[in-house]
Order: C-alpha cells, then structure tokens, then sequence
C-alpha cells in the first residue's frame, strides 16, 4: 500500500510529532531487568497495547513519534503528579497548551515505569481517542531505556532492557539516533532517484503508510535535482491534535528506490507533508519484522522478502474532514482540478450517501478508496451546485 491510501486515515493521525517541550520529558525509572511479550491489536495500521494503571487495563496506541499521553477522562480517573503546563504544537503547527504530569506507575505485560512524564490531552471529544477507543499514547520519552520488537505476523512486542533476550542479526541494523528530550528516534534511509540521496527520518509507529516525505527536504531534494516527477495540489493533509490544518502547497513524488537497512523498496509514491520531519510509518510491518533498540541505538529491519515493489494504481485527489464533513482535499490531477477543488463536499460514494456518515466508521472501517477501482462521486460546491464525476485509478 503506498501513501495515497492513507486517505482518510490522514484525517487524524497528523499530530504523531509533537514539538515545543520545554521541560525534561527523559525522566522516569522501569524495571533493572525485564523480559515481556505482549500481545497487540491492529486496528487501521494502528498498534494498540494493553496498559495497566492502578490495577485497570486500559488500551493505548504505541507511537514512537510522539510522547507519553493521556485523556483528560483518564486523568481523572487515576492519580497523577501535576508538573506544569507547557506550550505544545501539533503537526500542523498549531499550538496549545497542555498539563504535562507523571504518572506514579503503570505497566506493561507486567513491567513497571514509575514516575513517567506524560501529557494530558484535554481536547474532547476528540476523535482520535474515541474512535479507537484508546486512552493514552505509550510513547518514545519511556522507552527510551528499552528494547522494542514488533513481530507483525504474531501480532506480538517483546519488550525488555537486553539484547540477548532477542534475536537480532547485526547486518540487518543501522544507527539509531534519538533526538531532542521526547527521544525520538532516526534513521538515515537512502533515495535513489535522478540522484542518489539519503535523509534523516522518523520511525514513526504512529503513522499510516510507509514514507512521508517533509516539505522542507523536498525542496532540498528538487534543488539538488534528486526528484525529477512530481505533482502539486494545494488544499489540506488532514486533521492534527489541535484540529484542521490551513490550506497549503503539497508534492505527490514519485521515487524508483529507497532502501532501508539494506532492503530495497521500489516504485514508492510519496506525499509531502508539512512536519519538520519525514517519516516511516508502519507500512513496513506488512514486509518485515522491526526492532527499536532506544537502549543501545540501533534499528533493526529483518525482510520478510528480498524486495518490495509499491507500485500501485492511484487517484487524482486525497479526501480530508473539513467541519466534520467527508471532503476533497487535495486534487493531484490537472485535468480533475477543472472538476473538483478543495474543500467541495463529498455527499454520495457509489450511490451510498454520506452527507451523515459516522466519522468513526471513515476511520476504523476499510477505505472505498482502497477496495474501489472505480468511484461514481456526487460533490456538492461552494455554489451549492451539485456535480457527479466517474473517476478511475490511474
């Protein structure tokens, strides 16, 4: 699955890098010596874990690129330590500011963290939280201590302090290096395209797809004449933490190879986005098993091939949310741009309307425009003048 079948999960995962922290976010202690195996749940290309907070199990997503985080409904519910609040942006660039408290204990297949710094998301309802039915994010500031394995096929993480409890084949890794208090953690992944390049990303298990390729590195690749095709839209990516993004100029780019630890995918269609920083998400789970060693700095990728060819049919446009409504985000296609615009309202899909549709069945349910070759739409414009369009993949 390449990028563009992000779509309308794009609509709620765009804050998964949050920045601004001004306080210590590495502080906390976890058990000396620890070996667990947890079970997981995949939701929509989300990773949702078991979390035990005084004596109560409660479901968190696991996404490395963003910190720890609770509801506010959960903060009530539990004991915190309040610390401050802080000026927190999401990746859209819009800013608030959250609580930032430690979270005395909580555990995880029977590990304990103390005294972990977590934000209180206090933003409700949110969607996020109540479509995937989750209570917090466990992320990268408290595992920074920790080995983290994804087994995709088992649907299991093992989790521990030492190396030797996995195993790990040296030649599959790469440097890991973690940025900044949260701890995020980078890789140098290579581009070959016109030009051979390499770029520091994001291991982002927060994000759907395989590659988001930021804005400001696209145009340092389009300078260097590393990316030669390449088409642009303006309109908007999604919904971040603190809601809507503003309309704004994006890049659909197409990319022969990028090879990561050695493995070779090819026929990548990458988006831009406006985060500072690109990223991988979990569309490498579908081809290998992923280690996070945050403990001793090193990514591990073991394929389950010997290579990946991305390469798949697309659509001219993105849908987004805009108020809570289905809607066209961004229009990639020249001709379709004399068709559709961002922001008209998408009403009917294959003669299903969707002018009430519940949000969380946009989120959690497959994507018609993933299944769907062909898309009968009805838009409805700005005018209030109502338009139907066939549209094929290209």
């Amino acid at each position: 699955m390449n990028n563009s079948y992000r779509l309308l999960i794009l609509i709620t995962f765009l804050f998964s890098s949050v920045t601004g922290f001004s306080q210590k976010l590495s502080k906390g202690t976890s058990d000396k010596n620890y070996y667990t195996e947890i079970a997981y749940e995949y939701v929509n290309d989300k990773i949702i874990i078991p979390v035990e907070i005084e004596n109560k199990t409660y479901r968190f997503l696991l996404d490395t690129g963003a910190p720890n985080i609770i509801s506010g409904q959960l903060r009530e519910t539990i004991k915190t330590k309040r610390k401050t609040s802080i000026n927190v942006g999401d990746a859209n660039g819009k800013k608030q500011k959250l609580d930032l408290v430690e979270l005395p204990l909580l555990k995880i297949g029977g590990v304990s963290f103390k005294n972990t710094p977590t934000l209180v998301n206090k933003n409700a309802p949110n969607i996020v939280f109540d479509c995937f039915k989750i209570d917090g994010f466990i992320g990268s500031n408290m595992l920074r201590n920790s080995i983290l394995q994804i087994l995709p096929k088992q649907k299991i993480i093992k989790l521990t302090n030492s190396k030797r409890k996995l195993e790990l084949n040296k030649k599959h890794s790469s440097k890991l290096t973690l940025i900044g208090n949260q701890g995020k953690p980078f890789i140098w992944i290579h581009i070959d395209g016109k030009k051979n390049a390499k770029e520091h990303v994001l291991i982002d298990t927060g994000m759907k797809g395989f590659y988001d390729l930021s804005n400001t590195n696209f145009n340092i690749f389009k300078t260097k004449n590393v990316i030669s095709e390449s088409t642009e839209g303006q309109g908007s990516m999604g919904t971040g933490l603190f809601g809507s993004e503003e309309k704004s100029k994006y890049h659909r780019v197409k990319i022969p190879e990028v090879t990561i630890n050695n493995f070779l995918f090819k026929n990548a269609t990458v988006e831009t986005t406006n985060s500072k920083n690109s990223r991988i998400g979990t569309e490498l789970l579908n081809h290998g098993n992923m280690t996070i060693d945050f403990k001793n700095k090193r990514f591990f990728y073991e394929p389950f091939y010997k290579a990946v060819d991305l390469q798949e049919k697309q659509y001219g446009f993105n849908p987004t949310l805009i108020d809570n409504k289905l809607a066209v985000g961004i229009v990639w296609d020249e001709e379709l741009k004399k068709d559709m615009s961002y922001g008209d309202q998408i009403i009917e899909i294959n003669g299903v309307d969707y002018t009430d549709t519940n949000l969380c069945h946009l989120i959690n349910r497959p994507s018609i425009f993933k299944s769907q070759n062909t898309l009968n739409l009805v838009l409805l414009k700005a005018s209030g003048e109502k338009k139907t369009l066939v549209l094929e993949k290209q």
